[in-house]
Order: structure tokens, then sequence, then C-alpha cells
């Protein structure tokens, strides 16, 4: 999956990541009800921009459909964190491909409330955009996060992302705009 072939070429299966301390595999069934339940999670509601309330329809539509539809359409790749020895869903990885440019891309995820403290999250999230520089070639990875979310930033701050100020009324939640943090890795600073 790589610059303009990625959005015409189904690119085959989705890998399987892993770097010895998490894995990030696709999601199955299996992971609906702790979806269900890590995005049920009061600071999961607040810090993202998930349903809520957050039922076994939105996980379904998520895991079965959302998921397996961005790596297809060659848009991005979503996958399911757990331990490296652990299948337990641990959280969400999200690789989202622009639109206008080949080699930039942007970075979501949550961790499970059972699996925060761990570093789980900081290490997905090195294997996620090392994949990205690595396999996809990109040049520049966004993360944005609701301003204040001081959680989620220092998982990216910790990754090796980048702090570059804040930007107005930049993301949507439940139909209100907010103020966003963001931040930027080049493949310069994962090393």
């Amino acid at each position: 999956m790589t610059g303009a072939e990625s959005r015409t070429q189904r690119p085959g299966p989705q890998p399987e990541l892993t770097d010895g301390v998490v894995r990030l595999r696709g999601y199955t069934a299996a992971d609906l009800d702790a979806v269900v339940a890590s995005c049920s999670d009061p600071l999961t509601q607040r810090w993202t921009s998930v349903p809520s309330p957050y039922r076994p329809e939105d996980a379904e539509f998520f895991v079965c459909e959302f998921a397996p539809r961005q790596w297809n359409n060659g848009t991005g790749a979503v996958w399911a964190v757990t331990g490296h020895d652990d299948d337990t869903y641990a959280g969400s990885m999200d690789l989202r491909l622009s639109r206008n440019d080949p080699a930039r891309a942007n970075v979501g995820f949550h961790c499970a409330p059972w699996a925060r403290g761990r570093g789980w999250t900081t290490a997905a999230l090195r294997l996620a955009c090392g994949w990205g520089f690595d396999k996809l070639g990109l040049a520049r990875i966004e993360w944005y996060a609701f301003a204040g979310n001081d959680a989620s930033r220092r998982v990216a701050e910790k990754a090796g992302f980048v702090f570059e100020g804040v930007q107005r009324a930049r993301l949507l939640q439940r139909g209100e705009r907010r103020d966003a943090w963001v931040a930027s890795l080049l493949p310069s600073d994962l090393a």
C-alpha cells in the first residue's frame, strides 16, 4: 500500500505487527464486547469522538465494517492492540493516509481502561508509525487530540512526536467544534 496505488488496489491481508511488547492485529468478532466496554469508559468518551452512548451495534460497525474497509480501500490501517503474549483487547491504533498527500498520515488511538499505565499505547504508536515510514514511505505523521488530553499528549511525546501548537476549532466531537493540540513525527524523530 504505497502512494496513489494504495487508493486503487487492494493490498492483500493487513499485516500483524509486534515488537515483543505489544501486538497490532486485525479486529475479530471476539473483540466486540471489549470494544463496547472500552468505548463506554468515561475517559474514552470524554477524549474521543466515539458515539455516546456507545452501543453493541457501534462496535459491530467499527470491527466488522469500518476497520476492514480502511485497509481494503487503501486509506489506512486500523489495528486492535494486545500484549505480545496476551490476545486480550487493550485498545485501538489507527493510521489514516491523507487524501491529498500520499506521504502524509495521521494517527488515532485509545487505550482500554484495563490496559492503562503499561506503556502499551506508546509502544503500539511507535510500531504503527515505524511501519508507516518503512512500508508506506510516509514522510510525516500527524497526531491531533482535544486540547487538554494530557494522557494522549504524553503517549505521543514519548513516541517521539514534536508538539507544534493549538489549532482552534480543529476537531469535531458530537456536533461541537473543539480546539486541538497538534504534533508531528518525521522518520528521523523515530530513530
